[in-house]
C-alpha cells in the first residue's frame, strides 16, 4: 500500500470559520484496553534518536492487503455511546465519517510508524480496503466510523521502551495561534497525544498522557497543560507553529503487550472555548514545625563520624553517565579537568554512580546457571580503566571517592531479590572490585553497596534487601576489611526504614539517606514524575507568592490527586524546619546506635523553579546538615540538578552556589 502524502495546506481564516465546530469541556477521562479487530497493515517512519519517540512520516509500499475488504455495517454492531460531534469556533480535524485516512479540513493523510528502525519489534496495523488504503473502523457510538489502530508493543533489541504511533501533518499558520486545546473521543489502550511544533528541534515534543478505558470517553487537553518529554531543550509551546497532531502507544521492557484503540471526532478548540482555571485553594499562613533536640540526641562518638565529616562532606555526583541502562564506559565524558574544577571550587568528595554489573561479561549466563560450573567473568580492562583513573585523579586533587554501584536498569527488583544466583552475582562483583583496591592505602575510598535498591519500583522489602546487603558486606570483607562501606535502606534510601533498622554488626559501615523534600518544590517539572506540569512553587512557602488557583502552579485535571494534595498542603511542608524534622529522625537513630549517617543525594530541578528559590533551598539544606553534623553530597554536577554551569561538562559554579553551600 502507498500512504498518500501531500503537502499540508495552511488553514485560511475562511476555512477555519466554515469548518469549525465546538466540543464539550469534559475532563480528561480514564480509559482501559479493548481487543483488536479487523485485518491490518503496517507502516514505518524514519529512524529516531535513542530515547526519542517522534519522527517524520514516510511512505510505505508492498503492504499486504486486508483479507476482509468489505466494511462492517455499523448498524449491526452493539450500540455504544453516543459521543458528541463538536460545533463551535474551533476546527473539526477529522470525524472519519468518510471512512478513509484523509482529513478534508487539514487536507492531509493519516500515517503510522513504529520502532522497527531502532531495532524494536513493535507492530502497528490498521484496517485497509481492497486497494490497500486505510479505512476507518466501524463503530456504533453515535457516529459510523472512527480511526482504528491495532498494535503489539515489543521491545525487541531496542534499548528503550517500545512504541508505535500515528498522526497527521498540519501546515504552520499564524491563524492556528488561536487554538488553545484539543478534544477527541477514544476507546482502548493507554496512549499519549503529541502536539508537535516546529520550534522543537530535538524530538522533545509537547504531550499529554491519557489512560485506558473500555468505554467511549472524551479527552479534553489544554495546550497550557502540555509538557515535553524532558530529554531535550525546553521550548515554549506556540500553536502558530503546530506541524503535526499525533498519538503514541508506549510499552515497557518487561512484557509484550497487544491492544487497540479507536479515536473519533478530533477537534482543535478555539482559545475562547478552553476551560479556565477556577479558585480551588486558600492562601494560608505558613505552619512551621518546632524542631527540638538536645546535643546528646545528635552526638555520635564513633570514629567513623569524624571520618565521614572529613571525607564525605561537600560532595557531588556525576550524573547521567555510567549509571545509565546503556552506560557501560566507552569514553571519558568526565575526566581530570572536571575533578580539578570541582576541587578548585571547594568540592571535597566525588560520588561516582556506575552500574558495576555491566562489566560482568557473562552476567546473565552466570545467574541462570544451576550447575555451579559457570564462573563470573569481568571486562577488567574497561572497568578498571575508568575506576583507576578516578582513583588517581581524586587522589591527586585531594578529593575522596565513593564507588557507587548504581543501577538504572532496575535489574535488582522484587524477582531478582529472591534469586540466590542474582545475589551471588552482586556479591562476586563487589568482591572483584574490593579485591582490586584492598591494598590501596587511601582511607578515603568508599564502597557503596547499591544505590536505592529497586529504584524504579521501590517494592523490594527491607528484609530482602538486608539479606542481599549482608551477603555483599561479607563478600567484600573476605578481601578488604579496611575501606568503609556505605549502606542505604530500601524504598529509595528511606529515612523511616532506616529509623527502624538494627545496624549491621560490621563496625566499618556508614549509613546513608536520600532526601528530596519538599518534593513539590524539588521535582516540579520533572517529566518522569507526576509533577511534570507543576511550576512556580517557591521555597520557602510564602503567602505573598501563593495563589487561590492551583492551575497557576501547573495543576491540571489529570494531575494525580496526591500531587494536588501536596500543593494544597505546601504551607505546612515548604520550610527548612519541615525538612529538618524528617532528617532529624535519621540523625537521632544514628546517635542512638552510635553510627554515622550521611546524605549523598539531595537537590532541586532547575526546570520550573527560580534560581533564587533554589539557592534558598540549598542554603536551608546546608544549614540543616551543619546543625546536625551530617555530611552531604549533592545530586548533580551539570544537567537539571546542576551546581555548575555547562550543558555537560562544567565551566564554573552557578552564581550564588558558593555562598549557599559555603564552598
Amino acid at each position: 500500500m502507498n500512504f498518500k502524502s501531500k503537502s499540508s495546506l495552511a488553514l485560511s481564516a475562511a476555512a477555519l470559520l466554515l469548518l469549525s465546530a465546538c466540543g464539550d469541556k469534559a475532563s480528561e477521562q480514564i480509559i482501559t484496553p479493548i481487543e483488536s479487530t479487523n485485518a491490518v497493515t503496517d507502516s514505518t517512519r524514519t529512524p529516531i534518536n535513542p530515547g526519542d519517540t517522534t519522527t517524520t512520516p514516510t511512505d510505505t509500499t508492498a503492504v499486504p492487503k486486508d483479507t476482509n475488504t468489505t466494511p462492517t455495517d455499523p448498524s449491526t454492531l452493539p450500540a455504544e455511546g453516543p459521543i458528541t460531534l463538536p460545533a463551535g469556533l474551533g476546527l473539526l480535524v477529522d470525524d472519519f465519517e468518510d471512512g478513509d485516512n484523509h482529513s478534508s479540513t487539514i487536507d492531509d493523510y493519516w500515517y503510522t510508524y513504529n520502532d522497527n528502525d531502532n531495532d524494536g519489534a513493535s507492530v502497528i496495523t490498521t484496517p485497509v480496503n481492497e486497494d490497500g488504503d486505510i479505512i476507518a473502523g466501524a463503530v456504533n457510538n453515535g457516529s459510523n466510523y472512527a480511526l482504528q489502530v491495532n498494535y503489539t508493543l515489543d521491545q525487541g533489541e531496542y534499548a528503550y521502551d517500545p512504541y508505535v504511533g500515528w498522526g497527521i501533518q498540519v501546515a504552520e499558520d499564524d491563524e492556528n495561534g488561536r487554538f488553545g486545546g484539543i478534544t477527541y473521543w477514544y476507546k482502548g489502550g493507554a496512549h499519549e497525544v503529541h502536539i508537535e511544533v516546529s520550534d522543537v528541534k530535538d524530538y522533545d515534543v509537547h504531550l499529554a498522557k491519557v489512560s485506558a478505558s473500555r468505554t467511549w470517553k472524551q479527552a479534553v487537553i489544554r495546550f497550557k497543560d502540555l509538557v515535553q518529554g524532558g530529554w531535550g531543550e525546553e521550548v515554549t509551546f506556540d500553536a502558530k507553529h503546530i506541524k503535526a497532531i499525533s498519538f503514541q502507544a508506549k510499552g515497557s521492557k518487561s512484557k509484550i503487550v497487544t491492544d487497540s484503540l479507536f479515536i473519533d471526532n478530533i477537534y482543535l478548540q478555539d482559545t475562547s472555548e478552553v476551560e479556565k482555571d477556577k479558585p480551588d485553594m486558600e492562601i494560608k499562613d505558613p505552619v512551621i514545625p518546632t524542631v527540638e533536640f538536645t546535643e546528646a540526641e545528635i552526638t555520635v562518638t564513633n570514629p567513623l563520624q569524624a571520618k565521614a565529616m572529613k571525607y564525605l562532606n561537600k560532595g557531588i555526583n556525576f550524573t547521567n553517565w555510567l549509571e545509565n541502562a546503556d552506560g557501560k564506559f566507552k569514553e571519558f565524558v568526565f575526566n581530570e579537568d572536571d575533578i580539578k574544577l570541582l576541587a578548585d571550587n571547594g568540592i571535597k568528595s566525588l560520588r561516582l554512580p556506575i552500574d558495576l554489573d555491566l562489566y560482568a561479561t557473562n552476567r546473565d549466563k552466570f545467574v541462570k546457571d544451576t550447575t555451579g560450573t559457570v564462573e563470573l567473568a569481568f571486562d577488567d580492562s574497561t572497568l578498571f580503566t575508568v575506576l583507576d583513573s578516578f582513583v588517581e585523579w581524586t587522589g591527586k586533587h585531594n578529593m575522596s571517592l565513593v564507588i557507587d554501584y548504581h543501577e538504572y536498569d532496575n535489574s535488582y527488583n522484587t524477582t531478582s531479590a529472591k534469586d540466590n544466583k542474582y545475589i551471588q552475582m552482586m556479591t562476586e562483583t563487589w568482591k572483584h572490585v574490593a579485591a582490586h583496591y584492598a591494598e590501596n592505602t587511601r582511607e578515603d575510598i568508599f564502597f557503596e553497596l547499591l544505590n536505592e535498591p529497586d529504584m524504579s519500583k521501590g517494592k523490594v522489602t527491607a528484609d530482602d534487601w538486608t539479606i542481599a546487603a549482608q551477603a555483599m558486606i561479607d563478600s567484600i570483607r573476605t578481601v578488604d576489611t579496611k575501606h568503609s562501606i556505605l549502606f542505604g535502606d530500601a524504598q529509595w534510601y528511606s529515612i523511616s526504614l532506616l529509623a527502624k533498622r538494627t545496624p549491621f554488626t560490621d563496625d566499618n559501615i556508614i549509613y546513608v539517606i536520600h532526601t528530596y523534600e519538599p518534593f513539590a518544590f524539588t521535582h516540579q517539572g520533572g517529566s518522569w514524575t507526576d509533577y511534570a506540569t507543576i511550576k512556580g512553587i517557591p521555597f520557602p512557602y510564602d503567602p505573598a507568592k501563593w495563589s487561590t488557583v492551583s492551575g497557576d502552579f501547573g495543576v491540571t485535571k489529570s494531575t494525580a490527586s496526591y500531587v494536588k494534595t501536596a500543593i494544597k498542603n505546601y504551607y505546612k511542608t515548604g520550610s527548612k524546619e519541615a525538612i529538618m524534622a524528617e532528617i532529624l529522625k535519621a540523625k537521632k537513630w544514628a546517635a542512638t546506635n552510635n553510627v554515622p549517617v550521611i546524605i549523598n543525594e539531595f537537590g532541586a530541578l532547575n526546570l520550573k523553579s527560580t534560581a533564587q528559590d533554589r539557592l534558598n533551598y540549598l542554603t536551608a539544606m546546608r544549614e540543616i546538615c551543619d546543625t546536625l553534623q551530617i555530611p552531604w553530597t549533592h545530586w548533580g554536577y551539570t544537567g537539571n540538578f546542576s551546581l555548575f554551569e555547562g550543558e555537560l561538562k562544567g565551566t564554573k559554579l552557578i552564581d550564588g552556589i558558593a555562598e549557599a553551600l559555603k564552598l
